[in-house]
């Protein structure tokens, strides 16, 4: 612990060299010696000691209390007298400066010391008082609300700058005073007035409930509003030593309270009139309120909706969706989330179409319920459900115009078709007709003719057929595993001839392995008609490839390309129409135009896909993909 410092003031030398020798033997700091008042009071203020030991009677005019009373005052450095002198007179000028001891001489060292140390810690401790209460009046003077402090008679001892404000009395001008003096409560405050309060504080020793806005008149006339309490104020040993009244200046939030109740006002208002739904939904479902447009739209009179459950006012089909808008809104004022939401009428369990728009309520910044804006859409989905139904009649006549401009046209296709070898036949046999004496090699060659033309009629009917089968579903297929390298074997011995006759090189890759589901009569039938496509329309010199490989989906993709003329784009956009041969009706090339469109019917009954790319002048190759086996 730091030694405690110590001022020696005393006239005599010899004495004071002693006294000197005593203090530093018990442990205390000598900061120096003076024998006037004058030089004590310098040497105090300039070493700040712990204590200053005084003599009564010091050389020069200032005798020893006049300079421990300038000390005391200016320095507040706690003093002893240690004096010879106890005369009545010196010693009552001596207790008028308040020392901390009164040592006469002769002295005994353990009463000196005895006397410093009492000294010092009472010093210690009045110095932590006088902290204690300069924090508690600074904290005091800080607060915001108004601090009266009372003794127990009810007399003003402390005021703080709110208060001062709020009353319009200074501390000075209020210390002493009765509190009632001070405070004045307007007709309609506390029972009593402030007299009946602090009474109640005083003398009851109980705290008073708060009494809120109540009206108060200033020292200078003016009207304040405050909200109140009072408290009594003891010591630790529960002696009442007074009181404390709060006053808070309670205008600000009376004006808010009057804004709150008429915008409260003006949206009751506004809530009960407006011409759409509206309702009040606490965050766990509950309807708090409902306006007359919502209980008009639900047909349900006010008792049935308030405090309903709202989730229950949704068909369960659409509850999870109307949870999921509802997690969209922010926590921000103003944000908005609207969905279309059926409404089932709690009295009939009819459905409602309407369209919601939900927002949070908010109460000092936060949010306290939902506010949902309901708007009926009943008359506008039975016109949507009208317009939907003249859209669908609209379409099915479109579709019917179409479908027969359709069947017309397919039909002129194969009238036109069948009138190419039907005239053939019908103008060979008039041939044969008109000549009785037609050489034998004449009359062979005519009917070669009708046989072929009754052939290229057998083959289009036969088309026409599987067309027609294909598109009716009526297909008969007999799916199985089928080893794709055998039916490409059986198809290509059947063209080489063709092939030959154009100088085209047919070649086939297919690995034994490979095999499909499909049908093996009209797999054949694929082939070939995709193997003689790729053979007459290809070029002199030319070329047609086959070859198998895996698709990214798993399927078996089969490939036919050829080296040939290839085709437009506008070709392509064309190419799976009935009867359309691409321009190939003007020369010798013959066919119906139906192949690959049966072709990729049957492809497709099979469980597989077709399709056709081209570049022209270059070649065109099919790619054909079936399930694999």
């Amino acid at each position: 612990m730091k030694a405690e410092s110590i001022l020696i003031v005393e006239d005599e030398a010899i004495v004071a060299l002693d006294l000197q020798l005593q203090l530093q033997d018990l442990g205390y700091i000598v900061v120096g010696i003076e024998s006037s008042g004058d030089a004590a009071i310098a040497a105090a203020a300039a070493s700040q000691p712990s204590l200053v030991l005084m003599d009564v009677r010091l050389h020069g005019a200032m005798d020893g209390i006049e300079a421990a009373s300038a000390i005391r005052r200016k320095h507040d450095i706690p003093v002893i007298y240690l004096t010879s002198h106890s005369d009545s007179e010196t010693v009552r000028r001596a207790a008028s400066t308040a020392p901390y001891g009164y040592l006469t001489k002769p002295y005994q060292i353990k009463e000196l010391r005895a006397g410093i140390e009492v000294a010092l810690t009472k010093a210690r401790i009045e110095r932590q008082l006088r902290d204690s209460d300069r924090w508690f009046a600074r904290t005091l003077q800080c607060v915001s609300d108004g601090v009266i402090l009372t003794d127990e008679g009810g007399r003003v001892r402390f005021v703080n700058p709110a208060a001062e404000e709020l009353t319009g009395w200074s501390i000075e001008a209020a210390m002493a005073c009765e509190l009632s003096e001070v405070v004045h409560f307007a007709p309609g405050g506390p029972e009593g007035g402030v007299r009946a309060v602090l009474h109640e504080a005083l003398h009851d020793g109980r705290a008073t409930p708060v009494q809120h806005a109540v009206a108060m008149t200033a020292k200078n006339g003016t009207a304040r509003v405050v909200d109140t309490t009072a408290a009594p104020v003891d010591d630790d040993q529960g002696k009442r030593l007074g009181a404390v009244l709060v006053l808070r200046d309670a205008a600000e939030r009376v004006a808010q309270e009057v804004r709150l109740r008429e915008s409260e006002a003006q949206f009751r208002l506004a809530f009960g009139a407006a011409p759409l739904g509206m309702a009040l939904v606490s965050f766990n479902g509950v309807i708090i309120q409902a306006n007359e447009a919502l209980h008009r739209l639900l047909q349900a009179p006010p008792s049935v909706l308030r405090g309903a459950n709202h989730t229950l006012l949704t068909p369960e089909a659409d509850r999870a969706h109307e949870a999921l808008r509802l997690q969209e809104l922010g926590l921000a004022p103003g944000h908005v989330v609207q969905f279309e939401k059926r409404y089932q009428r709690p009295l009939d369990g009819t459905l409602v179409w309407t369209l919601v728009s939900v927002s949070l309520l908010h109460q000092h910044e936060r949010p306290t319920c939902y506010l949902y804006q309901v708007h009926d859409l009943s008359e506008q989905k039975v016109a949507a459900e009208r317009l939907a139904e003249l859209a669908e009649e609209r379409m099915r006549r479109e579709a019917s115009d179409l479908a027969n401009l359709a069947k017309t046209d397919f039909l002129a296709r194969v009238s036109h078709e069948m009138r190419t070898p039907l005239n053939a036949v019908i103008g060979f046999s008039q041939l044969m007709q008109m000549d009785e004496q037609m050489a034998p090699t004449t009359t062979h060659a005519y009917a070669g003719q009708i046989r072929n033309a009754g052939e290229h009629l057998l083959a289009l009917v036969n088309d026409l057929l599987d067309l027609s089968s294909a598109a009716q579903g009526k297909l008969k297929l007999t799916l199985q595993p089928l080893p794709l390298s055998e039916l490409v074997s059986q198809a290509l011995p059947l063209l080489e001839v063709e092939a030959a006759s154009h100088g085209i090189a047919l070649a086939a890759e297919v690995d034994p392995a490979w095999r499909v589901m499909a049908d093996p009569r009209r797999l054949r039938q694929v082939l070939l008609n995709l193997l003689s496509n790729a053979i007459k329309y290809n070029r002199e010199g030319g070329y047609v490839r086959v070859h198998v490989s895996r698709a990214e989906s798993g399927r078996v993709r089969l490939q036919v390309e050829d080296g040939g003329i290839g085709m437009t784009p506008d070709q392509l956009a064309r190419m799976f129409q009935p009867f359309e041969r691409l321009g190939a009706e003007r020369t010798t090339v013959q066919g119906t135009g139906l192949g690959l469109v049966i072709a990729r019917s049957l492809v497709i009954e099979m469980g597989g896909s077709l399709a056709v790319r081209s570049t022209p002048r270059q070649g065109t190759t099919v790619t054909l993909e079936l399930v694999a086996a």
